[in-house]
Parts: C-alpha cells; sequence; structure tokens
C-alpha cells in the first residue's frame, strides 16, 4: 500500500496542472471574446494598415459593403469586377466617400 502513496501524489499535481492550464485557457478565450465584442475592432482597419486597399467582386453583396466602408475609413480603394459598368457604377458612388 505504501508503494501506492508516491504515484497517486504525482497523478494528483498531474491533475491540477490540467485543470489550472484548461481554467486558463478557458479564462482566455473569455477574455479574448469579451474584448473584441465590448471594444470592437475599429481601430483594426483604416489607414493605419497602409493607405490603399484591393477589393475583389467589388461591385456586389459582399465586396461592395467592404468596398464602402473603407471608403468611409479614408482608404484609397482599388475595385476589381468582372463588369466595366457596373465597376464605373460603384465607383461613381464610392468617390462620395472620398
Amino acid at each position: 500500500m505504501e508503494s501506492a502513496l508516491p504515484a497517486a501524489g504525482f497523478l494528483y499535481w498531474v491533475g491540477a496542472g490540467t485543470v489550472a492550464y484548461l481554467a486558463l485557457r478557458i479564462s482566455y478565450s473569455l477574455f479574448t471574446a469579451l474584448r473584441v465584442w465590448g471594444v470592437g475592432n475599429e481601430a483594426g482597419v483604416g489607414p493605419g494598415l497602409g493607405e490603399w486597399a484591393v477589393v475583389t467582386g467589388g461591385t456586389d453583396g459582399i465586396g461592395k459593403s467592404y468596398a464602402e466602408e473603407l471608403a468611409k475609413r479614408g482608404m484609397k480603394v482599388v475595385l476589381i469586377s468582372r463588369s466595366q459598368d457596373k465597376l464605373d457604377q460603384v465607383s461613381s458612388e464610392i468617390s462620395i466617400y472620398a
């Protein structure tokens, strides 16, 4: 029986270390999620990253929304599209933000 005691003590510390590691990991994930949710990522996009942005598919849907938001934040936007007519239309719409 006495030979089992050192093994039990070792397993106790392995378990305690695992629980501490998982608690820290979960705490960090929650902190990161709250920071992103609470503070937002406004500073993550904008002229601080550079002066120019390239948006592919910038004439419809998500690409157009990205192009508009980047232009509102003061970036110079290069639009790439398959249709020249749509490209000209969106370019004139976005140029009001510049």
